[in-house]
């Protein structure tokens, strides 16, 4: 469960950066640190779902 916990903080944090740079508006901000995020989380859980098969 710690490690879901970093996961999901690093995602938040880099996020959180990567929003704020990438984009001009605020709105567009959000969204963007949105998208970033649950793509992070996403991509995570799905490469801990494929090496918990690979032995």
């Amino acid at each position: 469960m710690i490690h879901f916990l970093a996961m999901v903080l690093l995602a938040a944090c880099v996020s959180l950066v990567f929003g704020v740079i990438g984009r001009a508006t605020t709105s567009e901000q959000w969204r963007y640190g949105l998208r970033v995020f649950v793509e992070f989380v996403g991509v995570g859980l799905g490469l801990a779902w494929l090496l918990y098969w690979i032995p």
